[in-house]
C-alpha cells in the first residue's frame, strides 16, 4: 500500500452568511475562509481544489459529486461537510444543509463561518432558538467579528420581536464598522421608533453621517 504524502495547508470552505435587505434574507457567498489547520494528504487538497473550483464556476452538480466522495475519503477534513451544507443551502434542502453544518462543526467547533451558516438554515427551517445558539457561540468565539452580531440583530427583530435585543446588537455591530452602515443606521432608527427606545449618543452621531 503505497504511502500517503501529507502536507500542513488551511482548508478553505465557501460560506454563506445571511444579511437583511428591507426585512428579507438574502443569501449570497461571502468568501474563501480558513478553516482548521491540519495535516491533510496532498491528494486532499488537489481534491479540495477542484470541488471549489466547480463551486466558484456555479457547477453545483459536480462540486456535490466530489464534496461527497471527499467525506468517505477523508472523514476527520471539517471542509468538505461545510461546503456540502452550502451547496444544500443552495438547493434549499434543509435537512441535509443541517447534517453536513453538524458534522463540519464537530469536526471543527471552533468555526464561526459554520455557525453563521447553520444558523441560517436554522432559521430557514423556523427553528428560531437553534438559530439563535448558533450565532451565540459565533459571538462567543469570536467576539471581534461583526457578522454574527448583524445575524442575530436581523433574527430578533424579523423574526423573534425581540426589538430591544435586535437594536443591542445592530449597534454592536456598528460599533465595529470603520464608517456606519447607513442601511443599518436605518434599522436602528426604525426599530428604536418601533420599541420606544431613546437612541444614545453613538447611535445620534451614526445617524447624522
Amino acid at each position: 500500500m503505497p504511502l500517503l504524502k501529507f502536507t500542513s495547508i488551511a482548508l478553505l470552505i465557501l460560506l454563506t452568511t445571511a444579511c437583511a435587505n428591507n426585512g428579507v434574507i438574502d443569501q449570497t457567498v461571502d468568501a474563501n475562509v480558513e478553516s482548521l489547520i491540519i495535516d491533510i494528504p496532498d491528494q486532499a487538497a488537489i481534491d479540495f481544489k477542484v470541488a471549489i473550483g466547480f463551486m466558484n464556476e456555479k457547477k453545483i452538480d459536480l462540486a456535490e459529486k466530489h464534496l461527497l466522495k471527499m467525506t468517505l475519503d477523508y472523514p476527520m477534513l471539517s471542509g468538505p461537510f461545510a461546503n456540502l451544507g452550502v451547496i444544500y443551502s443552495q438547493k434549499k434542502q434543509w435537512d441535509k444543509s443541517v447534517e453536513m453544518l453538524q458534522s463540519a462543526n464537530e469536526k471543527n467547533p471552533k468555526n464561526i463561518k459554520v455557525l453563521n451558516q447553520l444558523g441560517y438554515v436554522y432559521l430557514q427551517q423556523g427553528t428560531f432558538d437553534q438559530a439563535e445558539k448558533s450565532y451565540l457561540k459565533a459571538i462567543e468565539l469570536a467576539p471581534s467579528d461583526s457578522t454574527a452580531y448583524l445575524n442575530i440583530g436581523v433574527l430578533y427583530d424579523i423574526y423573534m420581536g425581540k426589538f430591544v435585543k435586535a437594536s443591542n446588537y445592530y449597534q454592536q455591530y456598528q460599533n465595529f464598522q470603520d464608517t456606519p452602515d447607513r442601511r443599518v443606521a436605518g434599522w436602528i432608527v426604525d426599530i428604536n421608533r418601533r420599541a420606544g427606545i431613546k437612541p444614545n449618543k453613538t447611535q445620534i452621531a451614526s445617524e447624522a453621517q
